[in-house]
């Protein structure tokens, strides 16, 4: 019964704490974080301030938590994007692109708390984006010399492709983050896609890349 118990007091506990964070990222999205205030958090997500103080040491200790957070989810995003790269290299490029954009572009705010918000905070924080960074460029890197061996794509430096293929969707993402129209980040994906197969001296069919970005778009998901 004890034990019963503990685990139920644990879940409510974890619970109240993702409602914490889940509050957090509506504020800092829309106040931004220096703008945001711990108070702000607490009087949003109907808490007292006990409550905060229980479960973060202050605004920066929630703000890194929920950082480490948004980080790990479009992390696997970006895996789930690169699955099947490999299979009809323009068809695979396409979906790829245009599944991780569609991500970013269903999770707005995240993105902008992560891309903008979140630079430079302190040298901890320039850390933990190198950290994403080479995150993101190691694992893409490992498909690129997948792809060298198995499918006979010329790469010279798979590192320094894999640096520009990020770079490119990376800068396409934070010029729509700032860009104060409705224009959907997904309409990228065409012009992106075309671009590095082009990099990549790869013959592709429009259509075939067209198909692509058209099977993700009409897909229903979101991270």
């Amino acid at each position: 019964m004890v034990y019963k118990s503990s685990n139920e007091t644990q879940k409510r506990k974890d619970l109240k704490k993702k409602h914490i964070i889940n509050t957090a990222t509506k504020v800092f999205s829309v106040k931004g974080y220096h703008g945001t205030t711990v108070k702000d958090v607490v009087e949003e997500a109907d808490i007292s301030v006990g409550a905060f103080y229980f479960y973060f040491r202050n605004k920066e200790d929630l703000f890194e938590t929920l950082y480490d957070e948004l980080s790990e989810e479009f992390y696997i995003a970006l895996c789930n994007s690169l699955e099947n790269i490999n299979k009809e290299l323009d068809l695979g490029f396409s979906k790829a692109i245009a599944f991780f954009l569609k991500v970013i572009e269903i999770n707005r705010p995240l993105a902008k708390i992560l891309l903008i918000e979140a630079v430079g905070l302190n040298p901890r924080f320039e850390q933990k984006r190198a950290e994403v960074t080479q995150k993101y460029v190691n694992y893409t890197a490992k498909h690129f010399n997948q792809m060298k061996l198995c499918c006979n794509v010329s790469i010279p430096d798979v590192k320094i492709f894999s640096l520009a293929f990020i770079g490119t969707i990376y800068n396409v993402i934070m010029e729509w983050l700032q860009d104060t129209s409705i224009n959907g980040l997904t309409g990228y994906a065409y012009a992106l896609t075309i671009y590095n197969l082009q990099a990549l001296k790869i013959d592709y069919k429009e259509n075939k890349v067209k198909e692509g970005i058209a099977e993700v778009l009409c897909e229903n998901f979101k991270i």
